[in-house]
């Protein structure tokens, strides 16, 4: 190994630096200090620089602010439009408020009274006639019985019916038939009837040839087709609820196999006709005839009091 002696310390081989470090004036705890390559010069003029920069920025922000984009004038526009709206919303609602709180002092229009004493009465209205063509499969050991009943009580629709036999039928089938010699009707359903081994009674309405199930349902889809019989139209909500209330009754007592429990059904049954003349009160209406035509189905034996009575004039009446 090559040893040079300098400057009373020895050390390995001399070598050219690679950095020279010329300003460096004083040596510190720290490796060493370097100059500062700004200056106090350079930093005077680099804070110039940065002021005139935000400066510029300013009046470009300013001139910007006072010149706005056609978008904001059309935005603007649209949003005076929806508040002039909302205050003229507001103040229909305000109107809509204090009129709400007279409603006991206000009379019911006089279209809606006669709507609902015409239901009661059996008077029925004169509106647009239709024709709508329904298939109905049947099981014999449930003939629909409302089909008799439905000319009897609604005066504005003739019924045209045509009865086939499909082949799952083993045996006679009832024999249903409407007398078909009063004069022409505005409205008319032609009603197609197979008998056939189903469960409950199914019928096809055309439309899509969706199925429907059940015959309380069958006379609720009639009284809708047919506005002029529809309760829900004609009644307020609590009356229509009742009726509605009683043709569910009449659902399940169609297919409660339990006598115990047919009896309690009956019960309510009878508990809403109440002394009344009929479901509808002075005039029969599909409730009528949906309880009846159950009643005659399931062959009931012991009949409530009322109810009784009730089947006898139904008897008369839809026969």
């Amino acid at each position: 190994m090559r040893l040079t002696e300098r400057s009373s310390e020895t050390t390995m081989y001399t070598m050219k630096p690679i950095i020279s470090l010329l300003d460096v004036s004083r040596r510190t705890n720290r490796i060493y200090e370097m100059k500062n390559i700004h200056g106090e010069c350079g930093r005077g003029d680099h804070m110039g620089t940065g002021i005139k920069i935000v400066a510029d920025v300013t009046e470009q922000v300013i001139e910007f602010l006072k010149n706005p984009l056609p978008e904001y004038a059309l935005l603007e526009a649209r949003q005076e439009k929806i508040l002039a709206q909302l205050a003229e919303l507001k103040k229909q609602v305000s109107t809509l408020c204090d009129l709400l709180k007279h409603t006991n002092h206000v009379k019911l229009p006089a279209d809606y009274v006669r709507k609902e004493n015409n239901m009661l009465s059996g008077v029925h209205y004169e509106l647009k006639s239709i024709n709508v063509n329904l298939i109905v499969n049947v099981n014999p050991k449930k003939p629909p019985y409302s089909i008799l009943a439905l000319p009897k009580v609604w005066n504005d629709i003739n019924i045209k019916l045509q009865s086939y036999v499909h082949s799952s039928v083993i045996g006679t089938v009832p024999k249903i038939y409407i007398c078909d010699i009063n004069p022409p009707k505005p409205n008319v359903i032609n009603l197609f009837l197979i008998w056939k081994e189903v469960e409950d009674l199914e019928f096809v309405t055309g439309l899509y040839n969706y199925s429907l199930f059940g015959e309380v349902n069958f006379l609720r889809y009639i009284s809708r087709v047919l506005n002029t019989d529809n309760f829900d139209n004609c009644l307020d909500p609590v009356q229509a609820n009742v009726l509605d209330t009683v043709l569910d009754y009449c659902y399940c007592l169609q297919i409660e196999k339990s006598l115990k429990k047919q009896q309690l059904i009956l019960q309510l049954i009878t508990k809403k006709l109440g002394t009344n003349k009929w479901f509808g009160k002075n005039e029969p209406n599909i409730v009528d005839i949906a309880v009846w035509s159950v009643i005659k189905q399931i062959s009931v034996q012991n009949l409530p009091s009322t109810l009784k009575k009730w089947i006898n004039t139904c008897e008369k009446v839809f026969k």
